[in-house]
């Protein structure tokens, strides 16, 4: 019985693959495969060495995202000066990265799941390139809005994809160390993004530097077309998603709570790692008395340890096989750590680098989210819950790089206790991170966790039967 209501279960999300349970194997057919046409079933365990290669080139786009995204923070002395714009319009500049980035998400996520991975993400990087170019070209303050603008929504595939190349071509017991080694390359981006891109600065003008960055664009989509594929021979993902609609993969989303909570949990991560350091940082560390030069590279220490807890956190997931209670300690622990650097004294260079380094650490427990959302949801909807999470995240980091600009400048003209004011803004997101840490449930890693009756802390399945009292 446990068998047949399974299989019901299941084969309304796919109509094609291969079930496994207490020992027994059922080939499911695709309905319109002719007799004896190869079965189509799902590998769990790609190719080892092959799917870490594609992994690490679909990675190598969000790499270049992150340089593109926290780069401003260090041209942005630059590039105001050259153009006279004022802290609000530099604000606006600065976010306009991110608010089409985050709107780009859902969508991204949607085609991802459902069409050529590899065509999608090479087009993407190759408008990125371009619009990367338009930007180091013009000197019009709205057509450099409408080109940061284009980087945005271009770049919005690179992270959905990544993850969803990861969800396909990496062992399901190894997901949440994919996704934490993308965030570690991820903060490898922004610390050249930030130090690597200050440090140019002192030889190249911010229109040079821009403009070798667009070519890095066309490499990365040239790399794209020649080494990624969809999927791993065999694999019933691309199949499947085709079966589901776009309402579908809507409506199974917006009806589960832990999507809702890993919004909440997200928003509060990407507010002090977008908003707060992508550019918020350097001015209050600026305030503290310290270079700007040094202010960058001290920004970058959060970006480091962010990066090692990301994949510390993602092996001690995986093999715990528990999410929350990690992800509970890290935003609890960013919560006060974020105050202590806002709020405490600077006594030396090397404290701030310990303070910023491990307040990186616990943020770097936030990519956990994406394992817990998907491992929550029915195969099929990897790459629309990866963009909805991280979309509502990214808004939430444009948003608070954004409102601060209204009332202190990122030029370092503001007073320390003016920027101290105004950036407990950033408490307030970890403290809404942390209530949504402790009211998600908790995943196990793998695919079926969705569609398992016994599995009594995962929301349940919207085609599940009633249950009785």
């Amino acid at each position: 019985m446990a068998h047949q209501e399974a299989f019901e279960r299941d084969k309304l999300i796919n109509p094609a693959h291969t079930f496994i349970d207490s020992g027994t194997i059922v080939l499911i057919l695709y309905p319109d495969e002719p007799d004896g046409a190869p079965l189509k079933q799902l590998d769990s365990n790609p190719p080892f060495l092959h799917g870490w290669l594609i992994w690490l080139i679909a990675t190598i786009f969000v790499v270049y995202q992150l340089i593109l995204q926290t780069s401003y923070a260090a041209i942005n002395g630059s590039l105001s000066s050259e153009l006279s714009i004022t802290g609000t319009q530099s604000s606006l500049l600065a976010s306009s990265f991110l608010f089409t980035y985050a709107l780009i998400q859902l969508p991204a996520g949607l085609m991802l799941d459902r069409h050529n991975l590899k065509w999608l993400l090479s087009a993407a990087a190759l408008i990125c390139s371009l619009a990367t170019l338009s930007f180091s070209l013009l000197d019009n303050y709205w057509t450099l809005v409408i080109s940061r603008a284009f980087m945005g929504v271009s770049a919005g595939f690179a992270f959905p994809g990544a993850g969803l190349i990861a969800r396909r071509w990496i062992r399901p017991s190894q997901f949440a160390l994919a996704m934490g080694l993308i965030d570690l390359l991820f903060c490898g981006g922004a610390i050249i993004g930030n130090a690597g891109i200050g440090e140019l600065l002192h030889s190249m003008s911010w229109r040079t530097i821009t403009q070798w960055l667009a070519a890095l664009g066309g490499v990365i989509a040239l790399l794209i077309v020649m080494v990624i594929r969809s999927s791993p021979s065999g694999h019933a993902q691309p199949a499947m998603s085709g079966h589901i609609s776009i309402g579908q993969s809507f409506l199974e989303l917006i009806r589960t709570r832990q999507v809702w909570l890993g919004m909440v949990f997200y928003g509060g991560i990407c507010a002090s790692v977008f908003g707060f350091y992508g550019l918020w940082d350097v001015p209050l560390q600026e305030a503290f008395k310290f270079s700007r030069d040094d202010a960058l590279k001290l920004n970058s220490w959060m970006f480091i340890g962010m990066g090692i807890g990301a994949v510390i956190s993602g092996l001690i997931a995986d093999w715990w096989g528990r999410r929350k209670p990690l992800m509970v300690v890290g935003s609890i622990g960013s919560t006060l750590a974020i105050a202590v650097v806002i709020f405490t004294p600077v006594e030396s260079y090397t404290s701030t680098v310990i303070q910023l380094f491990v307040n990186g650490l616990l943020l770097g427990t936030g990519v956990l989210v994406f394992p817990a959302v998907c491992e929550s949801l029915p195969r099929g909807y990897s790459g629309a819950a990866i963009g909805s999470v991280n979309a509502v995240g990214i808004m939430s980091g444009a948003l608070l790089q954004f409102i601060p600009g209204l009332f202190v400048s990122s030029d370092t003209s503001s007073t320390l206790h003016t920027y101290q004011q105004t950036l407990v803004v950033f408490l307030i997101a970890m403290f809404l991170a942390t209530l949504a840490a402790l009211k998600m449930h908790e995943t196990r890693p793998g695919w079926d966790n969705a569609v398992t009756d016994d599995n009594e802390n995962l929301d349940p399945h919207p085609n599940s039967p009633p249950t009785t009292g």
